[in-house]
C-alpha cells in the first residue's frame, strides 16, 4: 500500500511539473530609445521589473537605443542609470585626449524602478518603447 501512495504522489508531482513547464510565459524582445530632457541618453543601464518580479536589463547604446531581451509581457517598472564619465585610463596621454560627449547625469530617482515613476505596459505586439526622462 505505501508503494502505491508513493507512486501516485510521484506521478502527480511529475504531471504538475510537466504541465507547469509547458505553459510558461513567452518572453519577448523590446527595442526602443531613452531620452533625458528631450536628448538621447548616450550610455547607461536600463532595467525592467515586471509585476511578478521578472527582471531584465540592457545597455543603453549611443543615440539612446536599447534592445531588451527576455521581457515578460505585462506591466513593468523601469529604472535607468547613467554611466560614469571619464576615460577610465591612467595613461596621461589618454586622459588629455579629447573625449566624446559627457554622459548626462540623470536624477537619482530614476535609478530604482520602484521610485522612478516610469511605468509601461508591454505586449507581444509592442514593437518599440520610448522612455522619456524629464
Amino acid at each position: 500500500m505505501p508503494h502505491i501512495v508513493l507512486r501516485l504522489g510521484f506521478a502527480c508531482l511529475l504531471g504538475s511539473a510537466l504541465l507547469g513547464c509547458s505553459q510558461g510565459v513567452k518572453k519577448i524582445t523590446v527595442n526602443g530609445t531613452v531620452t533625458y530632457k528631450g536628448q538621447p541618453l548616450e550610455s547607461g543601464i536600463l532595467q525592467f521589473v515586471g509585476a511578478d518580479g521578472a527582471y531584465s536589463a540592457a545597455v543603453v547604446q549611443p543615440g539612446g537605443k536599447f534592445i531588451m531581451t527576455d521581457v515578460v509581457p505585462g506591466d513593468i517598472k523601469v529604472g535607468v542609470q547613467s554611466s560614469p564619465g571619464g576615460s577610465g585610463s591612467s595613461d596621461p596621454k589618454a586622459a588629455a585626449a579629447p573625449k566624446g560627449p559627457t554622459p548626462a547625469t540623470i536624477p537619482e530617482k530614476y535609478r530604482n524602478p520602484e521610485t522612478s515613476g516610469l511605468k509601461y505596459t508591454v505586449t507581444p505586439s509592442t514593437d518599440t518603447l520610448e522612455i522619456k526622462l524629464d
